[in-house]
């Protein structure tokens, strides 16, 4: 990973996936992203988000400590999806991370190379030592992309999610500095 200046701008870089800083031109897609029913049945807030709501959100961003919120691109794309670290913890060295792609993208590698470059951010850069993520016990498609980029299952959040009628298990994963940098 690096770190890379266009136009007086900083962009991450690693391998084939950047990421920069949430901007007032993505709001439109991420709220786009945000509301396509798709992506809220997996989240925690299934309400649909207005552009008050949102333009709101926008404004604090910048004072909500231990919280980083990028937009994913490569050349081909100048917008995948929405990556978001919280719960950042320095003194225990672990982050929470998150990442949304825009449904058409799905399914072609985006969400591996989001979690490979999350991975090293995070380990490299912020000095983390656990990354951990939140998934729902019925997203199965979610659950194989990260056990197939180093996240292992650690525990169960029981009925946490109220979804359809019913309640469903959240499941803790992540991945440790030393598993990391074994693989």
């Amino acid at each position: 990973m690096q770190v890379i200046e266009v136009a007086g701008k900083s962009y991450f870089y690693h391998e084939r996936i950047s990421f920069r800083p949430v901007e007032a031109s993505d709001l439109d897609r991420i709220r786009e992203l945000r509301n396509d029913e798709s992506t809220w049945i997996q989240l925690t807030d299934p309400r649909a988000i207005g552009p008050a709501d949102q333009a709101a959100w926008f404004q604090s961003l910048g004072q909500k400590s231990g919280k980083f919120y990028f937009v994913a691109f490569d050349e081909e794309y100048p917008f995948i999806g929405l990556v978001r670290m919280d719960e950042h913890d320095p003194i225990n060295r672990s982050i929470r991370v998150g990442a949304d792609v825009v449904p058409e993208l799905r399914g072609k590698g985006h969400g591996s190379a989001i979690y490979e470059a999350l991975k090293k951010y995070c380990f490299d850069f912020l000095n983390c030592h656990r990354i951990w993520l939140l998934v729902l016990d019925t997203n199965s498609v979610a659950k194989r992309l990260y056990e197939k980029v180093g996240f292992a299952s650690e525990g169960t959040l029981k009925e946490a999610v109220f979804r359809n009628g019913c309640y469903i298990d959240y499941c803790v994963m992540s991945i440790l500095e030393g598993e990391y940098r074994k693989s």
